[in-house]
């Protein structure tokens, strides 16, 4: 089986202006421990763990090209998996605190204990269950591939402010969004043209309509 190629050669020019070294530092840091866990629990898929740079921790961080999230936050990243995209982007955001929520137990102590490790976990905390059972809303949440944007949508929608936005991570764009909602395609080949897996992919910025 082929290696990836180096962390140094994968990160796009991009990101590199936007990140520190001792952010880059942790990033690796973050993969090295992904990879370890993702022989006990499936974070990722097993096909798709020897590109956790290309596949998903740089899709993770493409949001700094266009935005920025506010501080201190929280954002919360809702239905984190593996602690994607939550955890690169609280790697980039320092000041952001940061909630990681997800519904399978074991995914849940597998994030805490990264957190642990890469000495986290005063800026983010992680907590098993779903989203009906959060009382906090939050300003901002993200999400990435979790479910069907109407569903997610749904669950979003309990724990978002009024004047809240979503940031989902999805492989294509919508037509027609959900009713009560509006929003726009933000496509991963405007910061990386030559990128053929991020070509069809992208991140939907999305709030509640007026009306």
């Amino acid at each position: 089986m082929s290696s990836e190629p180096s962390f140094s050669s994968e990160l796009p020019e991009i990101l590199r202006a936007c990140l520190r070294e001792e952010q880059v530092t942790r990033l690796q840091h973050y993969a090295q421990l992904l990879r370890e866990a993702n022989l006990f629990i499936n974070l990722i898929s097993r096909k798709d763990i020897q590109w956790v740079w290309a596949h998903h921790i740089v899709p993770s961080l493409l949001f700094l090209g266009w935005w920025r999230l506010p501080e201190p936050g929280p954002v919360l990243d809702l239905g984190t998996g593996g602690g994607l995209p939550g955890i690169p982007l609280a790697i980039a955001h320092p000041r952001t605190k940061f909630v990681l929520i997800d519904s399978t137990r074991k995914k849940v102590a597998a994030v805490s204990s990264m957190l642990d490790r890469l000495g986290m976990t005063s800026q983010v905390e992680v907590k098993w269950g779903r989203a009906e059972e959060l009382r906090e809303r939050f300003p901002v949440i993200v999400g990435r591939a979790v479910a069907a944007l109407p569903q997610f949508l749904i669950w979003a929608s309990r724990c978002l402010l009024p004047q809240g936005i979503v940031y989902y991570y999805t492989g294509e764009p919508y037509d027609s969004l959900p009713k009560g909602w509006v929003g726009e395609f933000h496509a991963f080949r405007e910061l990386l043209p030559e990128n053929d897996y991020l070509a069809s992919k992208g991140i939907l910025r999305l709030w509640r309509s007026s009306r």
